[in-house]
């Protein structure tokens, strides 16, 4: 478990919070004893913890008030804090201040965390490029290649700008740009994009496009400005005191100047007499308007949420993106890794042999080869045939001479069908076809069942595959609309349209799903396959890949938001009652202090009940 990390503005509240606790404790402690000097002792240790606790709050007041800001959450706890002091109310003073700062320390670590750079991201942009000048090779960094240049891309390396082939060719892992998983063979002609991995061959090609252009740097300069083109939600304690706290200041003053004014009006006391009594009134209603229970259920009912959600291995990375979930109108989502498998498997085999004797000849020649077609046939064969020699040429497959000296050619079909297989060929004649299919998730369709039953109108699934593969894993999936042939861009393109039509969840795994997951509303990540910098750029991370966590998700965020307007109506309807009987002179301070203790405990109990 990675150690909680706090940044400076969180140690320094965390400060304030130790030195106000340890201040009321002093005071707590002072209060049982009777020698004479104890109770100014108490008093002033109350005090200290409420300037120690609150002096970033007053702080944030001032500054509120001098750009224009009066009415924030940090001018109404101050001026409770004040109106505590006054009324000789030590202990409410620190406790205000003690509990406000705790609430905001919770929403900061739960809402206000920073995003850090994709560090992943980087690699998909190398350090180097191969130049071709004059017939001499020499390296170069990518941002110096210009439109024109004759790059050299060796097996293995990344390819570093957009580019066409011009001499050899090659098998191309695109998996880093478009996530499928099956790499693509390349030959003269054919376009290769930045950030993929040349698998074999060495070839030269032409550059096509610069670096800022290719298809790494667009990826990378989307995740780096989509985040900003998220909607900035405040806080709710921010939202809710721009109302109430110019509502409450504005009755105190009420009830401390125009009461008395009307008394001395009506000749039923002087002005002076009624200000001291209805003034006293009015800042024993602002203590009593704290909304200390608001401070600490309505983080605290998030953080229960965020909790059971972490319990069920989803972590939510904080209250904003629990709100936007429970108000999805779209789920789109990634195909290769997020409602596959990602893993190819064999499905079928075509020929006058048996299965068995098919893919064990296959095997033969595919043993010591990383491509996944390879995987799938060693993984589904038995080993009973040994090749002395295999050559693998890019682009036209794997040939072998058996120990029998029959000879094995295992390659891509000719003409394009609509299905990935491989021919398999002995001693020059053609065997039969092993087909192969990326196979869908079993928890893919119950998941989007529930998200229709929870009030989500669309499902979309976006990929780089073709139009066959992505309508057979839509159909199985239950899929509504399924785009396929899509570069990272085109995506990130696509989810921008969705966003402007209603609330989007976007779910993928991979390093080019990045920018799709950071300008979605909210973006969830498949933790267990997913890439690092899907993961940074998500706001959601599915600790499995169970698809179903993404509904329970959304109803769990529905429950949250629901409870925690439950703990707001509790809380502002108790306030409300013990304002109107304090401005009536039926209740003082204890009355008030026990209201909110009470209104505290009910409101936690409620909030707690989301661990269940």
């Amino acid at each position: 478990m990675k150690k909680l990390k706090f940044n400076k503005g969180q140690r320094k509240r965390l400060l304030s919070i130790i030195l106000g606790v340890s201040f009321a404790a002093v005071g707590i402690v002072f209060s049982f004893f009777s020698f004479p000097f104890a109770p100014l002792v108490s008093s002033l240790a109350f005090i200290a913890a409420g300037v120690s606790a609150g002096v970033m709050c007053v702080t944030r007041a001032v500054r509120g008030i001098f750009s224009g800001n009066f009415f924030d959450e940090n001018t109404l706890m101050t001026i409770a804090a004040i109106g505590a002091i006054l009324l000789g109310e030590y202990a409410e003073c620190a406790a205000v201040m003690i509990l406000y700062q705790v609430g905001e320390l919770f929403q900061s670590i739960a809402v206000g965390r920073s995003r850090r750079a994709i560090s992943e991201l980087s690699s998909l942009c190398p350090d180097y490029a191969n130049l071709l000048s004059d017939g001499e090779e020499k390296q170069v960094h990518p941002s110096e290649l210009s439109v024109g240049d004759i790059i050299r891309i060796k097996a293995g390396e990344r390819i570093p700008v957009d580019c066409v082939i011009t001499k050899g060719e090659t098998s191309v892992d695109t998996s880093p740009v478009t996530g499928e998983s099956i790499p693509r063979d390349a030959i003269e002609g054919d376009t290769l994009y930045s950030g993929c991995i040349n698998k074999s061959g060495l070839i030269e090609a032409e550059v096509s496009a610069t670096t800022a252009d290719s298809a790494a740097g667009r990826i990378l300069a989307l995740t780096e400005t989509a985040s900003e083109k998220k909607t900035k939600a405040e806080a709710f304690i921010t939202r809710f005191a721009k109302v109430y706290t110019p509502l409450v200041t504005a009755f105190a003053a009420t009830v401390a100047f125009a009461v008395p004014l009307v008394i001395w009006a009506v000749g039923a006391s002087s002005f002076s007499e009624a200000f001291l009594v209805w003034s006293e009134k009015a800042l024993t209603m602002l203590v009593i308007s704290c909304p200390c229970a608001l401070v600490i259920s309505v983080p605290l009912g998030y953080f229960c949420g965020l909790g059971n959600a972490s319990k069920n291995g989803v972590l939510i990375k904080g209250s904003t993106y629990m709100d936007i979930l429970g108000e999805v109108d779209c789920a789109v989502f990634d195909k290769t890794g997020t409602l596959t498998e990602g893993i190819l498997s064999v499905t079928k085999t075509e020929s006058e042999i048996s299965r068995d004797e098919l893919l064990s000849l296959a095997a033969a020649a595919e043993k010591n080869s990383s491509h996944p077609i390879a995987k799938a046939i060693t993984g589904a064969a038995e080993e009973k045939y040994t090749a002395e020699s295999v050559t693998e040429l890019s682009g036209v497959g794997v040939f072998a001479v058996l120990s029998d000296k029959r000879e094995i050619k295992v390659a891509r079909p000719e003409k394009q069908v609509s299905e990935t297989c491989v021919e398999v060929f002995l001693d020059g004649s053609l065997l039969g076809r092993i087909y192969f299919e990326d196979s869908i998730k079993p928890t893919a369709k119950g998941a989007m069942t529930e998200l229709r039953e929870l009030g989500v109108k669309k499902t979309v699934m976006l990929t780089g595959d073709n139009e066959s593969g992505a309508e057979k894993v839509s159909k199985a999936a239950g899929i509504d609309v399924a785009l396929a042939k899509l570069l990272p861009e085109d995506k990130y393109e696509k989810i921008e349209e969705l966003c402007r039509e209603g609330k989007v969840l976007y779910c993928g795994d991979g390093i080019n799903d990045s920018p799709s997951l950071a300008r979605a509303d909210v973006g969830i990540a498949m933790g267990a396959l997913g890439s690092p910098a899907a993961i940074e750029a998500a706001d959601v991370v599915l600790m499995g890949s169970d698809l179903t966590r993404i509904p329970y998700s959304v109803r769990l965020s529905k429950r949250t938001v629901r409870t925690v307007r439950a703990n707001i109506v509790i809380s502002l309807g108790v306030k409300i009652a013990v304002l109107i009987l304090a401005s009536l002179g039926l209740v003082g301070m204890w009355a008030a202090i026990l209201a909110d203790v009470g209104v505290c405990i009910l409101c936690v109990t409620n909030s707690m009940r989301l661990l269940k």
